[in-house]
C-alpha cells in the first residue's frame, strides 16, 4: 500500500465522525435491539480467525448501515479494541473523492488509529458502507484481503453493483449475506408488540427436514385476540410491503406510496442500474419491471415480454429482455423461479414464473390493492403467491415451480401445478401450492399427490386462507398463510 499515510483534515474529520468509539469507546447511540435474520451468523463468522470477505447485498432502505452499526456494537461488546475498528461511509464526497482512496483511508487507519502493523496483534475489522461508489473498489478490497490480516465487511446500496463485483473480481473469496425487504416475522418482532409472545422462529430448511405439522402447530395456539391482531398487522404488509421506513414513522402513511416510486422506479431504475450496465433504453427497463408488477405471480416467458414490449413501441429483442430481466433479479427486486425439474438447457420461449421481492412496490405503482381477505381467490392469489415467496430464502436452498401433463407421455392428460418447489443441496424437494379460499375441495390438492408421488417428496405443504389441517395418509398439511408467514 506505500508507506505515506497523509489523509486531508477533511476526511480525518469525517472519519473520527464515523468511528466515534475511537475517543469514546461506545458507538454514538444504541442500535436497534431488533436484528435481521443473517446479521448474528455475521458477527460469529467475523469472530473467528480467518474468513472470507463478507458482502452484505440488498435493495435501497433495507437496514444494510443498520446493521453494520450492530456489528460494531457486538464487536466492541465482545471485546474488540475501539482501534481496531474502522467503518466509513462512502456517500460522502470527501471520502470517495481523496487521491489514494479506499487504500489511503486504510493506510492513514493503520498509522494514526491502529498503531501497529495489520499482521500484528489481534485482527482489525473493515465495515465499508457504500462501497460500490468507489471506482475499482473490488480491486482494492481484493488487494487488502489478499495482502492483509483484516477482516472486511463490505454493503452496497445498489446490490446490482455489489452483485458483479463481487462475481467478477473476488471470485472464491466471498460469503454473501442478503437483506431484501422485510420478512412479515421480521416486521412483527421488530414494530408489533406481540411479536415477543410468539414462538420462535424457524430457518425455511427446516421445513425439508421435519415434519410440517410440527413446525406450524405452536401457532394453532395463539388466541383470537391475537390472531386478529396479527391479521391486521399481514393486511397491512400485503399493502405496504416490507421496506422498514414505512413502520418506523419516517415516512406516513399518506407517502408511502410516492416513497417506494422515488426509491425504486427513480433512485435504483433511474441512476444504479444505468450507471453499472449498458442500459441503451432506461425507459424500456422501467417498462418491464412495471409489466413484471402487474403479472407479478404469474408465467412469462422472455419471448412473450419482448412480443409485448415491441407492441407497446419499444423497438427490442429477447435477448435485450432477457438481459435486462437479469439486472432486476440481479439487483433482487424480482425473482425468477424455472420449471422443475429443470431442464438441461433453457429456452427464451421456456415461461419462468416472476414475482416481485416486494409486493408494496406492486402496490405503490398502482396506487392500491384488492383486498387481502375479501377479494375473489383467482383476484388475490397472484398476491399471495408473491407474499409467500418472501420467506422461500434459505442457506443452500433453491426454488421452482412445477407445472406438467399428469402423464408426462400423454399431452391429453391434465396439466398438474405447485406453485413453489424447495430443493435442497442434496435434492430433497418439497411442494409449496398456495390455495387461499375459504373451502378446499379434492381438486385443490391435485397438484401436490401428482409431485408428491412423482418425485417421491416425504411431505407437502398447502397455504390456505383459514385451513389447518395435517392428513397422515397424504402427508399433506393445510396451513393459513398467517402461520406459514409466522413460522419463518
Amino acid at each position: 500500500m506505500g508507506s505515506s499515510s497523509a489523509l486531508d483534515p477533511a476526511a480525518v474529520r469525517i472519519l473520527e465522525e464515523l468511528n466515534p468509539w475511537w475517543k469514546t469507546g461506545m458507538t454514538r447511540q444504541e442500535p436497534l435491539p431488533f436484528r435481521r435474520r443473517g446479521v448474528d451468523a455475521l458477527v460469529s463468522r467475523l469472530r473467528r480467525p480467518k474468513g472470507l470477505i463478507e458482502i452484505v447485498r440488498g435493495p435501497r432502505q433495507v437496514g444494510k448501515t443498520t446493521a453494520l452499526e450492530q456489528v460494531v456494537a457486538s464487536l466492541l461488546a465482545g471485546g474488540t479494541a475501539p482501534g481496531d475498528l474502522l467503518f466509513v461511509n462512502f456517500d460522502q464526497e470527501v471520502l470517495r473523492a481523496h487521491a489514494g482512496g479506499l487504500l489511503a483511508i486504510v493506510r492513514w487507519f493503520r498509522s494514526a488509529i491502529r498503531g501497529r502493523a495489520f499482521e500484528e496483534g489481534a485482527p482489525s475489522y473493515l465495515l465499508l458502507d457504500e462501497v460500490h461508489k468507489l471506482p475499482r473498489w473490488a480491486e482494492d478490497v481484493k488487494h487488502l484481503g489478499d495482502t492483509f490480516s483484516l477482516r472486511m465487511v463490505v454493503t452496497g446500496s445498489s446490490s446490482t453493483l455489489v452483485a458483479r463485483g463481487g462475481r467478477e473480481s473476488l471470485a472464491g473469496r466471498v460469503l454473501t449475506t442478503e437483506l431484501p425487504t422485510f420478512r412479515f416475522r421480521e416486521v412483527v418482532e421488530a414494530w408489533l408488540p406481540i411479536g415477543e409472545k410468539l414462538p420462535p422462529v424457524r430457518p425455511i430448511e427446516d421445513l425439508l427436514k421435519e415434519s410440517p405439522g410440527d413446525i406450524f402447530e405452536p401457532y394453532r395456539s395463539l388466541r383470537p385476540q391475537q390472531r386478529l391482531a396479527l391479521r391486521r398487522g399481514l393486511e397491512r404488509y400485503y399493502n405496504r410491503g416490507g421496506y422498514p421506513r414505512l413502520y418506523n414513522g419516517d415516512v406516513s402513511d399518506d407517502d408511502w406510496a410516492d416513497y417506494l416510486t422515488g426509491t425504486i422506479i427513480d433512485r435504483v431504475l433511474g441512476v444504479d442500474v444505468p450507471d453499472l450496465f449498458p442500459v441503451r433504453n432506461p425507459r424500456l427497463l422501467r417498462w418491464i419491471y412495471v409489466e413484471i408488477a402487474r403479472s407479478t405471480g404469474q408465467e412469462i416467458s422472455q419471448n412473450r415480454l419482448a412480443e409485448f414490449a415491441n407492441s407497446a413501441g419499444f423497438h427490442t429483442s429477447q435477448s435485450i429482455v432477457g438481459t435486462y430481466v437479469h439486472y432486476l433479479a440481479d439487483a433482487l427486486l424480482i425473482r425468477e423461479f424455472r420449471r422443475y425439474p429443470l431442464a438441461k438447457r433453457e429456452s427464451s420461449r421456456t415461461p419462468s414464473k416472476i414475482t416481485l421481492t416486494d409486493l408494496g412496490a406492486r402496490n405503490a405503482l398502482f396506487r392500491g390493492a384488492p383486498s387481502l381477505f375479501e377479494s375473489p381467490p383467482p383476484v388475490v392469489a397472484p398476491l399471495v403467491e408473491t407474499l409467500v415467496q418472501s420467506v422461500l430464502r434459505g442457506s443452500g436452498l433453491e426454488a421452482h415451480f412445477f407445472r406438467d401433463y399428469q402423464d408426462p407421455r400423454n399431452p391429453k392428460s391434465p396439466v398438474m401445478e405447485v406453485d413453489f418447489v424447495l430443493e435442497d443441496r442434496v435434492g430433497i424437494v418439497v411442494p409449496v401450492e398456495i390455495k387461499f379460499r375459504k373451502k378446499l375441495d379434492s381438486k385443490d390438492f391435485a397438484g401436490l399427490s401428482c409431485f408428491m408421488n412423482r418425485f417421491k417428496s416425504r411431505a407437502g405443504v398447502l397455504v390456505t386462507l383459514d385451513t389447518w389441517e395435517w392428513n397422515p395418509v397424504t402427508r399433506i398439511l393445510c396451513v393459513p398463510l398467517l402461520d406459514f408467514l409466522l413460522a419463518f
